[in-house]
């Protein structure tokens, strides 16, 4: 087998849970295990790794919305930019290239850490039990971070987030509302009025829970109807003018951003890196496991995304 074949082996799976609980391999285990080891027996097994970016993304919603490569080390990413329309063409004339520009997002990377410490009877639980604890417990986490990092990133050596997308002027790129109040069905027509017809196709509301139900659910148009409404039979749980909504209790209180997230470009540079240890636990009888992800993200084309917010008190 190549390394990555193993990785997708029954026998590297619970071989590498084994060794995060301290458990003696069998003959098989121990060649799969040694096989990776290059890798200092840390790489993920792809069974896990999947899990573990499944349960992440129902945590983080965030992570399906933007444009998310898994690319190992630094990557240099181009998007369409500028496009220019088709022109007429005389036969036998020469053509013209088109005026069509790239915009570029350079990502290196960050690392987000998590590590829990239990208690060394977590050695006793069966290998299919420890690995859906392990995952429940790491993606949670991490997912949480890595959203935080896609939403208010500073981009100030640290991955750069959609509020940092623009300086926000309102009128121009951003719609304010009024201190102490909620926005208006004007406001909300407004933001959408804001963003370029060509980000529409892809374009979602998004903000919290808080800011959905306290201000978004009141919001009522000209024939008295919620601007609000659930859309279950599709699979998305609310849009507004036809628009989905996303929610991530991420999002500032009294803010909401409309725009086409997949113009935010992130990078996962490996797959989480689980270890474990007994060392720092001896005097507690406990074991510390930890996951190690590199990320980064940035904005692509900063046009694609409007902010509202709340007008400062005077």
């Amino acid at each position: 087998f190549s390394k990555d074949t193993v990785l997708d082996t029954p026998e590297y799976r619970s071989a590498f849970l084994k060794k995060l609980l301290g458990k003696n391999l069998t003959e098989a285990e121990e060649r799969a295990y040694t096989s990776a080891s290059d890798s200092a027996g840390a790489v993920i097994p792809t069974q896990t790794a999947n899990e573990l970016f499944d349960k992440m993304t129902k945590i983080a919603p965030m992570l399906n919305e933007i444009t998310l490569l898994r690319v190992a080390g630094n990557v240099k990413f181009a998007v369409q930019n500028t496009r220019a329309a088709a022109s007429s063409h005389t036969e036998n004339a020469d053509v013209t290239p088109a005026s069509d520009s790239l915009a570029y997002v350079e990502l290196a990377g960050y690392e987000r850490i998590k590590v829990i410490r239990i208690s060394k009877t977590v050695q006793t639980m069966s290998i299919n039990a420890f690995e859906g604890w392990l995952t429940d417990m790491l993606a949670e986490d991490i997912a949480v971070a890595l959203e935080n990092d896609i939403i208010n990133g500073t981009g100030s050596s640290a991955p750069k987030g959609i509020e940092k997308a623009n300086t926000w002027a309102a009128g121009t790129n951003a719609i304010e509302y009024t201190n102490g109040g909620s926005p208006t069905y004007d406001n909300v027509m407004d933001m959408i009025a804001l963003l370029p017809q060509r980000y529409h196709a892809g374009a979602k509301f998004l903000c919290n829970s808080k800011f959905l139900y306290g201000k978004l659910a009141k919001i009522k148009d000209d024939q008295k109807q919620p601007i609000l409404v659930k859309d279950m039979v599709n699979g998305i749980q609310f849009r507004i003018m036809g628009f989905p909504v996303l929610l991530s209790d991420k999002v500032t209180d009294g803010v909401m951003y409309f725009g086409n997230y997949r113009k935010v470009v992130g990078n996962l540079a490996q797959d989480i890196l689980v270890e474990s240890s007994t060392q720092s636990g001896f005097l507690s009888n406990s074991v510390d496991f930890r996951g190690t992800v590199i990320f980064d993200c940035d904005i692509a084309l900063a046009d694609a995304f409007i902010k509202m917010y709340e007008a400062s008190g005077s």
